[in-house]
């Protein structure tokens, strides 16, 4: 049995454990309590109207409990409608007079403002918030008069109204109108409604990327709720990620296109600038692949941004400071402590993988010259080389090189026989490190004819063009002979179709039994099947690989010169304002317009449906769309176009014959970029930039990039091998 003393010890327990209990839940209870909004206000309308007039109150804090709510017009009660805890809806009294309004809620008194009894009121404005030339509707009383119109202002700016009645009044949002009270004066009186809330895009940036781009949209009227805002791409719906009144941060959706970003805010659309899709940045070189702290690197490539805050370049996922932008060209400072990684760049969010970075103290800057053929004399610049010509070692794609000099930031060396296009590369004390690019067995060298030479003959004052074939074999027009000359992979040349004594005439027939008849400035083209068209005064002839001629397409008047598209289709210049011959694979030639003058002894070129030629001072070159019919720019300025060709990968060589030089055009970009600049002479043969050419003429490439130019002033064949 329990004892008396254990029965008393028992109730102590309960007794303690029941208190703490009780504090628990109080403390439960209490830590569940709402806490109270502060009661405030922002605006309420309309200000003025008849008797029993509602009057809209908004704010915060206000509840849901009506019978805490009271308000009174110039001291008289007012009947509280309904109240929820953004809105409070009270009646203007009967019998009541101007004055101010003021609401208690809770017993915290609020003067709401100047209440005022007439006959004028704005009650209601539809919608309440757009962009500006949009038409809104402003409900209320008293609109009419006698002595003259109502004028309506919004945000105090005068609005044009279009349409009146005396209950109703339709107004258009003026130009930069800004967010406020929409106000009508009529007859001296006037009377403030709701605020109207007015939507802009004044700008958006960036103003090109990709899909994951992040882009900031600037203007005004916009939902500080994220969800609040719809944002689209030219039609496509983005995500908003961040959300203010007078700006949005909105990520690209997947498959944006070009086109004018707009927002919708409560049903109402406003348009702002256009975002351009551009393809992913693209990094071609990087210089240098290693070297110490405070090493200056360039990064080069294409679709860069010329905003430098719109580039991030990271090493080993750790962030760089650049320096300087540009389109194509980025600067930045090595800051040390990077570790060797990847090298990464983000324009606009929009991802390109470089290649790697050593973090180290031997590293190479420059390359000159960047390309060459055995024997050139080559200068690397960088940090770390031993001044011990024996502790370097250079390679050209696994290659010795012979050093000649040294010095801790220079080296001097020969390029070796037998190497091939690949990386050029120094190893010093164990270390290793790559140039920028690799080093390009690369040069001009000439594969027929040449002053004296008598295989070939070129000169005169009517202009020339070849063609490559699938075999290397070279085609060439001997245009004051009326004849072709082929020169083999190995050199040799021979009469290929033509006339052996020059003499002109239009019989087709076997090789040297046809007869031409060249123009000032016949072209000649190659098909996939390694078939000749040329054209003469009789129109397009076709020369079969066998040396077979026959009349292609007749009726063409001066057939110039000429290039197939990527389809196969062949078009011939007919002369500098009379567009060109579209002739299909089985002939039938369809006359197409060009709005371009180009210049007649200019070889084009073919993108998809556009050509590419110079104008007709061959000081630039020129676009021309044959289904869309727009002509446009493409690049330059040159001094004497004579050959456009494209390499099939979105680049156009253009042959200079003034200026003596190759330059290469980014279609995408136009960035033009010159590939070797030539000393006038005698065909000298060797590296780019110690070659010599006389007067350029025609140009086409092969499958492999390489060049082939006809050297009129030096009467040869010059090939410029480029990789």
């Amino acid at each position: 049995m329990m004892n008396l003393h254990m029965l008393k010890e028992m109730k102590k327990h309960l007794y303690g454990l029941s208190i703490i209990l009780l504090l628990f839940a109080a403390c439960k209870k209490d830590a569940t309590r709402p806490v109270n909004e502060p009661v405030s206000f922002t605006e309420y309308y309309p200000n003025s109207g008849a008797q029993g007039t509602l009057v809209t109150v908004l704010g915060a804090g206000f509840g849901n409990k009506i019978d805490a709510v009271s308000a009174t017009f110039s001291g008289k009660n007012a009947q509280v409608v309904s109240v929820t805890p953004e809105a409070i809806i009270v009646q203007a009294p009967i019998g009541g007079q101007s004055g101010d309004l003021t609401i208690q809620v809770n017993g915290e008194t609020l003067a709401i403002g100047k209440y005022t009894y007439q006959e004028l009121s704005v009650q209601k404005i539809s919608p309440a918030n757009g962009g500006e030339g949009m038409l809104i509707r402003i409900s209320g009383a008293g609109f009419s008069s006698l002595s003259g119109p109502a004028k309506v202002f919004i945000n105090n700016k005068e609005a044009t109204v279009v349409s009146a009645r005396d209950t109703l009044l339709v107004a258009e949002v003026p130009i930069g109108a800004g967010s406020g009270p929409v106000k009508v004066v009529v007859n001296g009186k006037e009377s403030a409604g709701q605020t109207f809330k007015f939507q802009s895009i004044t700008g958006i940036k960036p103003l090109t990327g990709g899909k994951g781009t992040r882009v900031q949209i600037m203007g005004s009227g916009f939902e500080t709720l994220a969800a609040g805002n719809y944002v689209d791409f030219n039609g496509k719906a983005a995500l908003v990620v961040q959300a203010a009144d007078d700006h949005l941060v909105v990520i690209a959706p997947d498959g944006v296109t070009t086109g004018p970003v707009s927002v919708t805010v409560s049903k109402q659309k406003v348009v702002g600038p256009a975002f351009t899709v551009v393809p992913l940045p693209v990094i071609l070189n990087v210089t240098p692949l290693s070297g110490p702290a405070g090493t200056s690197m360039t990064i080069s490539g294409t679709t860069f941004s010329a905003i430098v805050e719109e580039n991030n370049v990271s090493i080993n996922g750790i962030n760089v400071p650049i320096l300087t932008a540009t389109a194509s060209k980025i600067t930045l400072r090595i800051p040390g402590n990077t570790g060797s990684g990847k090298i990464l760049l983000r324009v606009n969010e929009q991802l390109a993988q470089g290649p790697d970075f050593k973090d180290q103290g031997l590293g190479i800057s420059r390359v000159s010259p960047e390309s060459g053929l055995p024997g050139t004399r080559v200068t690397i610049t960088g940090t770390g080389f031993s001044t011990s010509t024996g502790q370097n070692l250079v390679t050209f794609n696994g290659t010795t090189a012979t050093i000649v000099s040294v010095t801790t930031t220079s080296l001097v060396v020969i390029v070796p026989e037998g190497f091939s296009s690949g990386p050029l590369k120094i190893v010093v004390n164990g270390f290793s490190a790559l140039a920028p690019a690799d080093f390009n067995r690369s040069g001009v060298s000439t594969i027929a004819g040449g002053v004296g030479n008598t295989d070939l003959n070129l000169i005169g004052y009517k202009t020339s063009s070849l063609v490559v074939d699938s075999k290397g074999n070279v085609f060439v027009l001997e245009t004051e002979q009326h004849r072709i000359k082929k020169i083999a992979a190995d050199g040799k040349v021979t009469l290929f179709a033509g006339s052996p004594s020059g003499a002109r005439g239009d019989s087709d027939g076997q090789g040297t039994a046809a007869e031409f008849s060249f123009a000032y400035n016949p072209g000649m083209s190659i098909d996939d099947n390694d078939n000749l068209f040329v054209s003469d005064y009789k129109g397009v002839r076709k020369i079969t690989p066998q040396g077979l001629v026959s009349t292609f397409a007749t009726g063409l008047g001066t057939a110039l010169k000429s290039a197939f598209d990527e389809n196969g289709i062949l078009y011939v210049q007919r002369g500098s304002f009379d567009g060109m011959w579209k002739i299909d694979k089985a002939g039938v030639k369809t006359s197409v317009p060009n709005r371009s003058s180009y210049a007649e002894e200019a070889r084009p070129a073919f993108i998809g449906n556009t050509s590419y030629t110079s104008n007709y001072d061959q000081n630039y070159v020129v676009t021309y769309n044959y289904i869309s019919g727009v002509s446009g720019f493409a690049g330059g300025s040159f001094s004497g176009i004579t050959a456009v060709v494209s390499d099939g990968a979105g680049n156009l060589y253009v042959a200079d014959k003034y200026n003596y030089s190759i330059s290469k055009i980014n279609i995408l970009t136009k960035e033009v970029t010159t590939i070797a600049t030539f000393t006038n002479g005698s065909n000298v043969d060797g590296p780019l930039t110690e070659a010599k050419f006389g007067l350029m003429g025609d140009m086409v490439i092969d499958k492999q990039g390489n060049l082939y130019v006809i050297d009129a002033g030096n009467n040869a064949v010059r090939k410029i091998t480029l990789k």
